[in-house]
């Protein structure tokens, strides 16, 4: 074995992957991608709820002209 070990920070699985970044094994990651995800959608979603309607009045008045 080399003489650093990568393991996973959360279950401690050894990471063969030499790319691997994060410190997480591909379990573990999915999970933080897929938290991650759900946050992301759930901001973008939030600013359209507040901003949505004034882009919608600003994109029909440029239509009318």
């Amino acid at each position: 074995m080399s003489e650093k070990v990568k393991k996973c920070k959360v279950c401690g699985r050894i990471i063969t992957d030499k790319k691997n970044v994060t410190g997480l094994c591909p379990k573990h990651q999915k999970g933080l991608n897929d938290g991650a995800a759900v946050v992301g959608i759930g901001a973008v979603a939030l600013g359209l709820k507040k901003i949505g309607p004034k882009i919608l009045k600003g994109a029909i008045k440029i239509i009318k002209r």
